[in-house]
């Protein structure tokens, strides 16, 4: 049965896309339910057209496998299934661990739950569920509840490693090994000659670096798509004419912007097979010489704020946050600060949004205590991998910004730690939402509309052309927002809070009632 590929669909009140597809008639009893879908987690139409073809594929594993009749496992292939669940964990809160106290809740949990075998059952029962599916594996009563325990295990593992990061004890995992892989797909390359393999390549070595691990299944999905266009995953089949058809498929027939499908499909699968060249598993990089291309969008305003819509954010972000209803402490927190954090320091909004506490430092400078904000990996995800420190500006002290950080616990400013449904928070998806909710309160409640206009990085746009205006030079204004020149020269010394103090002060105060 060949299904219509399902379109994205935009929730009208959040703007985030969503997965639908329509159960086929025949799965409705097994599947449960009438409709399969899920958040995309984008507002950003051509990338969830890119994330929609990565859920079909997964989808149809789901649609096949429930097809297939229930094959008993054996104790490898269950101990290998949850190895994937170690490796989820482990791979996801690769930089980021969170607080030990999360991990000694969720420990204290799966405690408890052991001691009711219902419990349990009801607890790792939709993971082991998900699980099978995406494997595309059908399995028995008895298979299945062997699984269960091996989850149990497998959680454990990952959670007390992920406490010991916690605590600063980043030292391997004595046991990650016991993990056996699972059996490889029929339609596999041998070892080491799949495109799948060559991705792991890649993956292994993008971890390494520190860089994100969000990336990985970015990468993963570009990576997935071709081998769903192939029919294969043999790397030494793929040719240059194979990526120039997939490249007018995904244009043509699935409907992508020419833009996307150069800058991320084309480029994720020239870097893959890049390093597969560097590492000697191919001679030649068949997507090469492969181009896209592209018209640049034609531009009708400034990416940026202009003075009046800049004024009408910080103005309501003035407001009394009794008018922003039921939403919690934390996103009306983000709400009042983030407009003011970002105009005077260019960040990224989510660079703002996983600021912790203990990220508000203080150095004297002339006799003068100044506090200062720092912007480091280690609290998420900063696009150049690299820490920089940004005083805080004299209006924001005036504000009360350093006081009300000096009032807050221990932990991140904008959002919470709390587990929800018994899943630990990933501080980088937290960050993330507090991010989007500061975007949709700009949208609904401020009427900044303008779509060609980013309701948050907007602020990056505005602080270059203030700084301009205010004398700073670039070597300044980059040091605070983060940007790099690619000049060799930009390495050398250090960006001291003397001379970024000195510049920051230029920045003029927004002559705004109340701030």
């Amino acid at each position: 049965m060949v299904l219509q590929m399902a379109r994205p669909q935009k929730n009208p009140k959040s703007g985030i896309y969503y997965f639908r597809q329509k159960t086929p008639a025949d799965l409705v009893a097994a599947f449960g339910k009438k409709e399969a879908g899920w958040s995309l987690r984008t507002k950003d139409p051509e990338e969830a057209k890119a994330r929609n073809i990565e859920a079909v594929r997964k989808q149809a594993m789901v649609w096949a496998a429930l097809r297939k009749r229930p094959e008993p496992l054996s104790h490898k292939q269950i101990v290998a299934l949850s190895g994937v669940l170690y490796r989820d964990v482990m791979t996801t809160l690769e930089l980021n661990p969170g607080e030990a106290t999360i991990w000694e809740a969720l420990l204290g949990l799966l405690d408890r739950l052991a001691s009711s075998p219902e419990s349990s059952a009801k607890w790792y029962g939709p993971s082991a569920d998900q699980l099978l599916l995406e494997q595309g594996i059908v399995t028995d009563d008895a298979s299945r509840a062997r699984l269960l325990v091996e989850l149990d295990r497998a959680l454990r593992q990952a959670a007390e490693q992920q406490l010991k990061r916690a605590n600063s004890d980043y030292s391997p995992d004595p046991k990650a090994d016991r993990f056996p892989a699972l059996s490889v797909s029929p339609k596999a390359a041998p070892d080491g000659g799949s495109i799948r393999a060559l991705f792991k390549l890649w993956e292994r070595d993008h971890l390494a670096n520190g860089k994100s691990a969000r990336t990985v299944g970015d990468f993963r999905h570009k990576v997935e798509a071709l081998i769903e266009y192939l029919g294969h995953d043999e790397a030494q089949r793929v040719t240059p004419e194979n990526i120039a058809d997939w490249c007018d498929h995904l244009r043509h027939e699935k409907g992508l912007a020419a833009r996307t499908v150069s800058q991320k499909y084309l480029t994720v699968i020239k870097i893959v097979f890049g390093v597969a060249v560097e590492k000697r598993k191919l001679k030649e990089n068949p997507a090469k010489e492969n181009k896209v291309r592209f018209v640049k969008p034609q531009r009708t305003r400034p990416k940026g704020f202009t003075e009046n819509e800049a004024r009408a954010i910080l103005t309501a972000a003035l407001a009394d946050p009794a008018r922003l209803g039921r939403r919690s402490e934390e996103n009306k927190r983000a709400i009042r600060w983030a407009p003011w954090v970002c105009a005077f320091t260019g960040a990224r909004i989510t660079e703002a949004m996983q600021l912790r506490t203990d990220d508000l430092l203080f150095e004297t400078v002339a006799g003068v205590r100044v506090p200062y904000l720092r912007i480091t990996p280690e609290a998420g995800s900063v696009k150049s991998g690299n820490y920089r420190i940004v005083p805080v500006h004299p209006q924001l002290q005036a504000m009360g910004l350093v006081e009300m950080i000096q009032s807050l616990p221990s932990g991140p400013i904008f959002y919470s730690l709390r587990p929800f449904r018994g899943k630990a928070a990933d501080p980088v998806e937290r960050a993330q939402n507090a991010e989007a909710k500061v975007g949709v309160w700009v949208r609904e409640d401020v009427k900044i509309s303008d779509p060609q206009l980013q309701p948050n990085h907007g602020w990056r746009h505005r602080f270059k052309t203030i700084a301009r205006n205010a004398d700073i030079a670039p070597e300044y204004s980059d040091a605070i927002t983060g940007h790099e020149d690619g000049r060799a020269a930009s390495d050398y010394g250090e960006m001291t809070i003397t001379a970024l103090w000195r510049e920051i002060q230029k920045l003029p105060k927004w002559d705004i009632p109340g701030a």
